[in-house]
């Protein structure tokens, strides 16, 4: 076939679909990544298997410990993984417990300050300037340094030292994990490490479910709630939510049919532990973060949006009224929980509704007698026999409200530090989606309109015919690699909304909850390094 332009190739191009991924597999199993696979194997068995001897562990944690001094990346892939099993091994180190994830984060420490007396051209050196907007550091600089403040109050300065610590932890996440977050391709591993990780904690889920694994407390309807490894179903939840959010993102937004296809599976894997935790407050999480994927992403439907919200406030003011009877509400408030609860004689089914209840009334009242640096951080439970409420004196560990659970902890101050923190973390996510449309929307622009799909040519004629004219082998080239590059920058604006959901879920279910458990702010940190990051990549056709 020939043709005078290059425009007028059409796709004749008849390769097997089984070639692409065969050729894919053999780019990517050479002798270096086959040796990193199995390195990072050896690593997972170590964080991940249970109590070894102190001489074997000691000998693999040092291994470890030298190959993140080489490759520092190594620790935020390893981190994902470690978040939801790491806790099954820990280390108590001078009263504070720390598990493999909090472990790799020293070591990433360790290997950043290594890499200034190592050569330029050594693994540590592979990593650039963070570009972490200032005004996020200053907020979480200000987070901390209140925290560090309200100890100076604290009952016990050995639970203050442990909430401190896990965010010291982020802030050495957020300002050294991010140089070595370098391509598309690196942001793209560690989001499907997230997937995997997520996916491994679902069908530990479905075990405990199956074989009813759990404690007697754990039943309602006669059903277990899992809880994986985090000993309760509602941090959980919240751990789910996370990688369920992106690929509920990338199920709907995402660019190839395969994207969509692999994120809607893994979503569906999510969904049903999700479900299987039977969380509340997850359940409601989740569905504020479908509302924003859809929002965000799916610009057409906003109008609808709004109809919908003229709608809701002409419900709310005929309710106010009293042209709509309050009872019609009494199905959805009681799956809420949020009717006929006592404190003196709870019944089984609002228990732990009432519990929570009590937790937050005890929380305020703390505050208010505290109003300025609050009970000192982490001392919540620590306060708590002064303030409980009824039948309920032995405390949970915290208000199951994030947000009264700080401001009872390191008051006023403490409660603007981290909204401000909570704002600038938004503001941050914000901007990055806006560059990322704005490259979407560009390269869209740049994309030919004369033809949808273009394939390479086959037979030697037109392949002569390019040779033979430098100027259209380039043109024709350049939009194939133009045509790549808008799917992957669509894929990247899905991983983007997805990211920002996920924060979206977490906040949400902080209203009745504290997520900030099991190292899950490393794993928040990583989200947020990531979605920062996201923005500064240009996919390149070879990603």
């Amino acid at each position: 076939m020939n043709s005078p332009s290059v425009s007028e190739y059409v796709s004749v191009h008849h390769e097997s679909w089984l070639k692409k991924p065969f050729r894919t597999w053999h780019k990517f199993v050479t002798s270096s990544n086959l040796t990193a696979s199995v390195c990072i194997a050896i690593a997972i068995f170590l964080l991940l298997a249970p109590p070894m001897p102190w001489n074997i562990r000691l000998t693999l944690y040092a291994a470890l410990l030298v190959w993140t001094i080489l490759r520092p990346r190594v620790a935020l892939y390893l981190i994902p993984i470690c978040v939801p099993w790491g806790s099954l091994d820990f280390i108590e180190l001078q009263g504070l417990r720390l598990n493999s994830a909090d472990i790799l984060v020293i070591f990433l420490a360790i290997g950043w300050l290594m890499s200034f007396g190592l050569r330029q051209n050594t693994g540590p050196r592979d990593r650039e300037t963070s570009h972490i907007p200032s005004y996020l550091v200053i907020a979480l600089l200000a987070f901390v340094g209140t925290m560090v403040l309200s100890a100076a109050v604290a009952l016990k300065i050995n639970s203050s030292l442990k909430e401190i610590n896990k965010w010291l932890e982020v802030v050495v996440l957020i300002l050294l994990g991010s140089q070595y977050l370098r391509s598309r391709r690196q942001i793209w591993i560690i989001v499907a490490l997230i997937c995997l990780a997520g996916i491994s904690q679902a069908f530990y889920g479905y075990i405990q479910a199956f074989f009813n694994l759990g404690p007697q407390s754990f039943i309602r309807d006669a059903g277990l709630r899992v809880y994986g490894t985090f000993d309760q179903p509602n941090p959980y939840a919240g751990y789910i939510n996370i990688p369920l959010s992106i690929t509920l993102a990338l199920t709907l937004l995402g660019h190839s049919w395969v994207t969509r296809i692999l994120a809607g599976l893994t979503a569906i894997i999510l969904g049903v532990a999700e479900y299987l935790s039977q969380s509340r407050g997850g359940e409601i999480a989740l569905a504020v973060a479908l509302i924003f994927i859809v929002l965000a992403g799916m610009p057409h439907i906003r109008a609808l949006m709004r109809v919908l919200i003229v709608l809701f406030l002409g419900i709310f003011a005929a309710l106010l009224a009293g042209w709509i009877p309050v009872s019609i509400f009494n199905p959805a408030l009681r799956f809420l929980g949020v009717v006929q609860i006592s404190f003196a004689n709870p019944s089984s089914q609002d228990y732990s509704t009432a519990e929570r209840l009590a937790h937050w009334i005890a929380g305020l009242h703390m505050f208010m007698d505290h109003p300025v640096l609050g009970v000192g951080i982490g001392n919540y439970p620590d306060a708590y026999s002064k303030y409980f409420i009824a039948i309920f004196t032995t405390s949970l560990g915290h208000a199951h409200n994030y947000y009264i659970n700080i401001a009872a902890e390191i008051g006023s101050i403490g409660l603007i530090a981290f909204l401000l923190f909570l704002l600038a973390v938004f503001i941050a996510g914000g901007h990055s989606l806006r560059e990322i449309n704005k490259k979407l929307r560009l390269a869209k622009m740049q994309m030919p309109q004369t033809q949808t799909v273009i394939q390479a040519p086959v037979g030697r004629r037109n392949k002569l015919h390019l040779l033979l004219h430098p100027l259209s082998l380039i043109q024709y080239y350049r939009e194939q690699d133009q045509f790549a590059i808008v799917g992957k920058l669509t894929n990247d604006r899905a991983l983007a909304i997805g990211l920002l959901a996920a924060l979206v879920a977490i906040c949400t279910h902080n209203l009745v909850d504290d997520l900030f458990v099991h190292s899950l702010t490393n794993l928040i940190a990583l989200l947020l390094i990531a979605l920062i990051r996201l923005e500064r990549v240009i996919p390149d056709v070879s990603d």
